[in-house]
């Protein structure tokens, strides 16, 4: 079986990518924390690698093809966290807009006179 410098250099590039990607796909299965995570940073590379599956078949690299496609799992994977935990998780309190009818402690009281 002869293989390319190329087809050698791209599975490396590909394992330690893919090998990069892992611990926080691990992460987020396990704990189920995702707050840190962007939704639209992971929606837009889940699409970059379904373009980058697409044109390693169209190109007939497996390299390509074979880690974009894993890639593409991994980045799924932690995109439907990411979506499942948006609808589940309540706004915290941080985040909240300071609504008109909540007293601010710290505000001054009106002289009424």
């Amino acid at each position: 079986m002869d293989v390319s410098l190329s087809t050698l250099v791209g599975s490396a590039a590909g394992c330690i990518g893919l090998y990069s990607f892992v611990p926080q796909v691990v992460k987020c299965c396990r704990t189920g924390d995702v707050a840190a995570i962007s939704l639209r940073m992971f929606a837009v590379r889940t699409i970059g690698l379904l373009l980058w599956t697409i044109y390693g078949f169209a190109l007939g690299s497996p390299p390509v093809l074979i880690f974009s496609a894993l890639g593409l799992v991994l980045s799924s994977v932690i995109l439907f966290l990411k979506v499942r935990g948006s609808r589940t998780q309540p706004v915290s309190e941080s985040c909240r807009q300071h609504q008109p009818d909540q007293k601010d402690p710290g505000a001054a009281e009106p002289v009424v006179g």
